[in-house]
């Protein structure tokens, strides 16, 4: 179970995310990370969209670029927005020459214990997959099992990347994502969210 406290390295960007508040401290309304992003580093996440959770993000310290809907804007300490239901972007990445730290608040449209868990978990076990190269230098698993597992997961709560329809996504998930578990692939191992 991933409680307050539980950390993850992503050894791509060299950024580390905190866990703040989980589903035990939020009633399974969503979560509150801490991220720490290394100067120079790309995003952790490619561009994607949620169908039903709300992200707002805060500025703590040092400046940040971040994408939403397509419009790459800057922040600094102290500064903050919102990505509603349905809005196209990427998390802050680090725009100068100091860290940058932030927090990002995700509440779900109803309580979701189960979501909170396993999307976080989805995070967790994709930087454990990096530390054994097992991705590739989009952060992505290199496996297309292992990749269409990783997607079912995240899609069963509304998790989207852009690079393709949703549509299209629901049914490689229902095809190619359902066999990937029947293969044992999973989008959360227990070995990396312990």
């Amino acid at each position: 179970m991933i409680r307050a406290g539980f950390v993850v390295e992503n050894p791509l960007t060299g950024s580390r995310t905190e866990v703040i508040e989980s589903d035990a401290e939020t009633n399974g309304q969503g979560w509150l990370l801490e991220v720490t992003c290394v100067p120079d580093a790309r995003p952790d996440i490619a561009e994607h969209l949620h169908l039903s959770w709300t992200e707002t993000f805060e500025i703590v310290s040092g400046s940040a670029h971040y994408k939403l809907d397509g419009a790459q804007k800057t922040l600094q300490a102290g500064e903050s927005y919102t990505v509603l239901p349905g809005q196209t972007h990427i998390h802050p990445w680090n725009a100068g020459a100091s860290p940058l730290v932030y927090r990002q608040r995700d509440v779900f449209g109803q309580p979701n214990a189960a979501a909170v868990q396993d999307v976080l978990g989805v995070f967790a076990t994709v930087a454990g997959l990096a530390r054994l190269g097992k991705v590739n230098q989009q952060g992505l698993p290199k496996n297309p099992l292992q990749l269409a597992a990783t997607a079912r997961t995240l899609g069963k709560y509304g998790g989207y990347d852009t690079r393709l329809p949703v549509a299209v996504q629901n049914v490689l998930s229902a095809t190619l994502g359902r066999l990937a578990e029947r293969l044992g692939y999973r989008g959360v191992y227990p070995q990396y969210v312990k």
